[in-house]
């Protein structure tokens, strides 16, 4: 349906939504938009709208929509900005219009990959600690950068090095594992640490040292 163009003859708040508003051109309805684009062009009742006035409103529109929906999935969790643009695509926004959202979160400090790929990595090693291939791995899906990726790798292992987050699992994995006999048991859960990320070579150094995976062992 396309846009009269001419004057304004009414903006009326609409009834579902308060926050929005109804502009009518010629007696016809035009377009809707929210109240902040409304106070940020600055129509009024009397106005003549051209065509790239129109479209420039909507612009408006369009953006203000995609950083409200930007900044409601931040709410949830942090994300990158790949995750944002891909969501923000998925949700039928223009590229343009998304590249400005990435550009204003990133001004505001709400978009930040480095802090991201940092925090991401801390919280992946809390919950469900993993080897640092399969880190790499799921950084680099999210669209961080390497450097960005050495930095948080760097980072998650600091206090505990992947050899000792790979050895406590393998000690708990031991333990589920005991009424199998030693030669199956040791292939679970070397299948086990292979899957979370970890490195065959380092794999094969813990199994070299069997019977000393236990509780008691710092």
């Amino acid at each position: 349906m396309s846009v009269p163009i001419g004057k304004i003859t009414s903006i009326q708040v609409q009834k579902k939504r308060r926050d929005r508003v109804a502009v009518f051109i010629e007696g016809e309805f035009g377009f809707g938009i929210h109240q902040d684009v409304l106070l940020a062009t600055g129509i009024a009742v009397g106005d003549e709208l051209s065509e790239s006035q129109i479209d420039s409103i909507k612009r408006l529109e369009a953006r203000r929509n995609a950083k409200e929906k930007a900044v409601r999935l931040l709410s949830y969790r942090a994300r990158s900005s790949k995750e944002i643009f891909t969501r923000l695509k998925q949700s039928g926004f223009d590229q343009p219009d998304i590249e400005w959202v990435l550009q204003e979160l990133t001004r505001l400090g709400l978009v930040d990959d480095a802090e991201f790929a940092h925090l991401f990595a801390k919280t992946r090693m809390i919950t469900k600690p993993i080897g640092t291939f399969l880190l790499r791995q799921e950084l680099k899906q999210r669209g961080v950068l390497e450097k960005d990726i050495q930095s948080a790798v760097a980072k998650a292992f600091n206090e505990k090095s992947e050899f000792a987050v790979a050895r406590d699992l393998a000690v708990l994995q031991k333990k589920k594992q005991m009424k199998l006999d030693e030669q199956k048991a040791r292939q679970r859960v070397a299948d086990f640490l292979l899957r979370r990320g970890f490195h065959w070579d380092l794999v094969n150094e813990i199994l070299e040292h069997w019977k000393e995976l236990s509780d008691d062992e710092g």
